[in-house]
């Protein structure tokens, strides 16, 4: 009996030993396939960048979200190029059931890209039943451009000119290159409009512009922007600080909104952080319109910029609401001109702050039954959107969510896509010698010397 168990046990314990490891086996497979069925249900993915470089925008995410049809992007691209851009692509495939990634290699199928009319390689097209839009550049700003286009169609904006406006070809700081090509990226058409000519609105405009006049429109220019608004037109009024427009005024206060004949000093200390001048005041105080809502925590700025006084007494057919607010430490200067060297508060004359500098307005009753309602939007400077200033942090967001509550596209309010940061590192002479001789003397030898030292303690 002894020696039967001193034979079977040995056996026994390999066996016990065999089935353990089975068991431990199948448990970390069992493990290994549910952490990957948790992954692949929870997919996750954490930006670390500054930039958030490799996530979807807000803009990008709720148009994916209101998708009411399936979207195809088309890749067209040899295949060792299909790698690029693919992790942008596929964002969008998971933010959205609707929408479908392609990769399609032109030289193999021919008649899908004649079909797309595709010149070049790396072509993204953006598809839906039988309209397309062709994306310009693989990035979010360009996918998700063509995607708006594609879905919505294309309005025309009319700038008004011969007062000395904004120059919307001037590459100048002060011009306005930069937000027209902001505009059409969008779904906008730029126009020019020489109003004193004709003195009535084109039938294809959805928005008229007033960027910084220097001189004031004629009566019958007003009449004529008077008359498209009532009648469920959309206008957006910049009037710059220091220049006299009793006439655009008076348009304005018959609207019950005041242009105040000052210039706004805001003394905020946390605005001289982006190293501003009291006289460029930086907003972060919004009102509840969906236009700045999505603003909530970025800075804009309002650089010379007058202000304006909403009326308190209700009138028949207008609705107003002031959009930016100044600091509490604000003030304007009243009766500013251009020709005053020095600004400084004088109580009892100048208006204490906080200032409205930009306010939203609806004009109801004027259209008819079956014409919707006017919308106007008066902002104190048309500097905000000048090219040296576009760029400051939510200054471009705000101004094109002003443009698409005019001109009823709300669901393209939102922040967009940054453009992508160019990471560099600026190294001195010195700096890349050091770097040279480490990389090219200093580890050879640091190598050299420890297979030394190991050599020495073995022999």
């Amino acid at each position: 009996m002894d020696e039967k168990n001193n034979v079977t046990g040995p056996r026994t314990r390999k066996v016990l030993a065999g089935a353990n490891f089975a068991v431990y086996t199948l448990v970390v497979i069992a493990i290994a396939a549910l952490a990957n069925w948790f992954v692949n249900r929870n997919d996750k993915i954490w930006d670390l960048t500054p930039n958030k470089s490799y996530s979807l925008s807000p803009q990008t995410i709720k148009l994916l979200r209101g998708l009411d049809r399936d979207v195809t992007l088309y890749v067209f691209d040899r295949k060792q190029g299909m790698r690029e851009g693919h992790d942008l692509l596929d964002n969008y495939a998971s933010a959205s059931h609707r929408v479908a990634v392609r990769y399609v290699d032109p030289d193999r199928e021919p008649g899908l890209a004649k079909q797309f009319a595709i010149r070049t390689y790396g072509t993204i097209v953006v598809a839906a039943g039988d309209r397309h839009f062709e994306a310009q550049g693989a990035t979010e700003e360009g996918v998700s451009n063509a995607l708006i286009h594609m879905l919505k169609g294309q309005k025309t904006i009319y700038f008004i000119q011969g007062h000395s406006e904004r120059d919307l070809e001037s590459t100048d700081r002060a011009g306005y290159d930069r937000v027209k090509k902001q505009l059409e990226n969008e779904i906008y058409q730029v126009k020019t409009l020489l109003l004193m000519q004709k003195m009535e609105i084109p039938v294809d405009c959805s928005l008229l512009v007033v960027a910084g006049p220097k001189h004031d429109y004629l009566p019958q220019e007003v009449d004529a922007i008077r008359k498209y608004v009532a009648d469920g037109g959309r206008a957006m009024f910049m009037l710059d600080p220091g220049v006299d427009l009793p006439n655009l005024s008076k348009l304005l206060a018959d609207w019950n909104v005041t242009a105040q004949h000052d210039l706004v000093v805001d003394a905020n200390p946390v605005a001289q952080l982006f190293g501003t001048s009291p006289t460029m005041p930086l907003i972060v105080k919004y009102g509840s319109s969906p236009i700045v809502e999505p603003l909530a925590r970025t800075a804009t700025l309002f650089p010379f910029t007058r202000s304006f006084a909403v009326g308190k007494e209700y009138k028949a057919g207008v609705t107003d609401e002031s959009l930016c607010e100044t600091s509490a430490e604000s003030f304007g200067v009243a009766d500013y001109n251009s020709k005053m060297q020095t600004v400084s508060y004088h109580p009892g004359k100048d208006i204490k702050g906080p200032l409205t500098v930009a306010v939203s307005g609806n004009l109801t009753g004027g259209g008819g039954e079956k014409k919707a309602d006017g919308r106007f939007i008066a902002l104190g400077t048309s500097l905000l959107a000048a090219n040296v200033y576009l760029g400051f942090q939510g200054n471009r967001d705000l101004f094109l969510n002003m443009i698409n509550w005019l001109s009823a596209e709300e669901d393209l309010i939102s922040i967009r896509p940054k453009p992508p940061d160019a990471q560099r590192l600026n190294l001195n002479a010195q700096q890349m010698d050091r770097i040279f001789y480490l990389s090219l003397i200093g580890l050879p030898l640091l190598i050299v010397a420890a297979g030394t030292i190991v050599w020495w303690q073995r022999r």
